[in-house]
């Protein structure tokens, strides 16, 4: 029996088309394709799914406080430096991120009831490495919620090559005392691990 097979690989994909034909130009018997699949699949399914294993989504509700300094620009602007402390505790209640504590600092410009924002963060993961974010948040003054963007850039031992991002929604609560923001921020992280 004569067999053609193609395999394509790209971007992390395996497509597999395969044909098997006899000498007299027929379809093989079912149970030798079957078994011919198989051992594509394990080929092309499961390789697929080991380039898969250092990639990874994880769905995280971090609570925080934060403290800010600001400088008035007039009546209608200000600048304000800000700091913020956390917990991030995993949808799932596993992850990489899961358990980790987190201290951000920043910056954020009022203009006539828009805010924008930018920062930096450092995670501390369970294990005692760190992984690192830069950030951007925008939104209106008094609103009950901000969006924002992250970029991971970089960690420390095994995590200083992570690759991703983080999209997320911050919801504001009334402070426990006066001269905190308090909050929590329903974040989804995106990264690959080196």
């Amino acid at each position: 029996m004569e067999f053609e097979r193609d395999v394509i690989l790209s971007d992390n994909k395996c497509s597999c088309f395969t044909e098997a034909i006899d000498k007299k130009g027929g379809v093989m018997k079912t149970r030798y394709l079957v078994v011919f699949s198989l051992v594509v699949f394990a080929v092309c399914g499961f390789g697929h799914v080991a380039l898969a294993q250092n990639e990874a989504t994880e769905s995280s509700t971090v609570s925080a406080y934060a403290t800010s300094k600001l400088l008035p620009l007039g009546p209608n602007r200000a600048y304000a430096t800000w700091e913020s402390f956390g917990v991030v505790l995993s949808d799932t209640g596993a992850g990489l991120m899961h358990g980790s504590t987190v201290h951000c600092m920043g910056w954020y410009l009022v203009d006539k009831g828009a805010m924008a924002s930018e920062g930096s963060c450092s995670y501390t993961l369970k294990d005692g490495e760190k992984v690192f974010k830069t950030l951007k948040q925008g939104g209106k003054i008094g609103a009950p919620t901000i969006q924002g963007t992250g970029r991971l850039i970089g960690g420390t031992g095994k995590y200083s090559g992570i690759q991703g991002g983080t999209d997320y929604t911050t919801y504001f609560l009334r402070p426990a005392a006066e001269g905190i923001t308090q909050y929590y921020t329903k974040t989804k992280f995106t990264y690959k691990l080196p």
